[in-house]
């Protein structure tokens, strides 16, 4: 081979000059791209963390919710008299808070796994002050019932109301135990 003169000498430089920057601009690209996406995933697992973090910090209260369920268990449910049971409560629950029963109506039971529902459509009169604290009353830990609907509207001229509300009652039906 013989020897390159001046301009091929030249030549030569500046095609690796090219090379070298076109290779160094593809380089830092690919080089860019990949910091951008290690930093995203940084990102993402610095999220992931304080997810974590922060669901450590609600355990306590967790284990105390398990711990109050456990101990407080639903009533154990049975076809025959759950519904009564149920209805003699409501019954009882209503005229306590001084209302008055317009109408009432059982409606299907419902199972889920190991708890069944028990419901009952209801109509209820009386003054909105005794409509509002027999609700709260009736959704007290520990009595499970559940308020699935309900609608509130103006009987008369007055302060009487009526709720129409579908109303239910968990209870177990079978042992709940800690997982």
């Amino acid at each position: 081979m013989r020897p390159l003169n001046r301009n091929e000498q030249l030549l030569a430089l500046a095609l690796g000059g090219a090379l070298f920057l076109v290779l160094n601009l593809f380089g830092m690209r690919w080089v860019a791209d990949q910091m951008r996406s290690g930093r995203a995933e940084i990102a993402q697992l610095e999220s992931d963390a304080a997810a974590a973090r922060q669901l450590l910090k609600q355990k306590p209260f967790w284990v105390a919710r398990q711990d109050w369920l456990l101990a407080h268990q639903p009533e154990l449910y049975d076809t025959r008299t759950s519904r009564s049971k149920f209805v003699e409560e409501v019954q009882a629950s209503v005229t306590m808070s001084k209302l008055q029963i317009a109408s009432q109506q059982p409606q299907a039971d419902e199972q889920q796994g190991m708890l069944a529902t028990t419901w009952i459509d209801l109509t209820v009169t009386g003054r909105l002050e005794a409509i509002v604290s027999w609700i709260h009353a009736l959704q007290q830990p520990g009595k499970y019932a559940v308020v699935k609907s309900f609608t509130l509207k103006q009987a008369d001229e007055g302060n009487t109301m009526e709720l129409h509300v579908l109303l239910g009652k968990i209870f177990r039906s079978g042992e709940l135990t800690a997982r």
